[in-house]
């Protein structure tokens, strides 16, 4: 069984995070780094969209974009329910364009840039670029590495409504060259009297901080402004945690 095709128990999996807390975050980085105005977000990668409930409370227009139908229905379904209007897309990440609209401010969750390859980046930024307004930023949460080096597994254990699931990660490097890895994730869940069993190991590129810079730089659609951790502007990034990066669309 795919993990990303469980949306119920990828939710459970990842509902460590302190939304609230993150979108402050965001609020302040905007406040404090953005040329412009925000009213409009794009989540890319943005799998079951945990933080619309909290962007459509304060105020704000949330669009989404995801590769996985049954990740978007799942949003779709959980809108609905709310009375949130929502606006999802269905596309690669590395490949989409939507049209003329313009956003003022994008995000990427959990280190989920699916880009095998410096072009596949590029070409990210690009179609990024084209989305997101001048002046606007692009905050990537977990997308660069700063203990690669070192033993990267974790694991925790999480439950909601009645079911439980021991939760593993390991990135295990594919080719040292192309800097790839895979990302092994496993869901060892019990759902009340069923007991099962969920993995992805997707196929990505690593980076490393200062090539990151050197790649911003290169692409020149954007600005590096900074690395910042656990979702805290007054906290520099270390090798613990998770570490933000923060772009402005030039």
């Amino acid at each position: 069984m795919s993990l990303y095709d469980n949306p119920k128990y990828y939710e459970i999996a990842f509902s460590f995070r302190n939304i609230p807390a993150e979108v402050n975050f965001f609020e302040a980085a905007v406040k404090k780094f953005s040329k412009i105005k925000v009213r409009k977000v794009l989540e890319l990668a943005s799998g079951n969209s945990p933080y619309l409930k909290e962007w459509h409370r304060r105020g704000y227009e949330y669009f989404g974009l995801d590769l996985n139908g049954r990740m978007l229905d799942f949003v779709k379904a959980r809108a609905k329910e709310g009375g949130i209007g929502v606006k999802l897309f269905r596309a690669n990440m590395n490949k989409f364009s939507l049209g003329k609209l313009k956003v003022d401010l994008a995000y990427v969750l959990l280190g989920s840039l699916f880009a095998k390859s410096n072009e596949d980046f590029f070409q990210h930024l690009d179609c990024v670029g084209k989305t997101l307004r001048t002046g606007g930023l692009y905050i990537l949460d977990g997308v660069v590495w700063f203990n690669l080096l070192g033993d990267n597994e974790q694991k925790w254990t999480i439950s909601k409504n009645g079911i439980k699931m021991k939760v593993s990660f390991r990135a295990t490097i594919i080719d040292h060259t192309a800097q790839t890895f895979r990302d092994n994730v496993v869901l060892e869940i019990s759902d009340h009297e069923v007991r099962k069993r969920i993995r992805s190991h997707e196929l990505r590129k690593f980076y490393f901080p200062q090539e990151f810079v050197s790649l911003i730089k290169c692409h020149n659609q954007f600005e590096f402004l900074g690395y910042f951790n656990d979702f805290d502007l007054k906290k520099p990034a270390t090798v613990k945690g998770r570490q933000i990066a923060v772009l402005r669309k030039k």
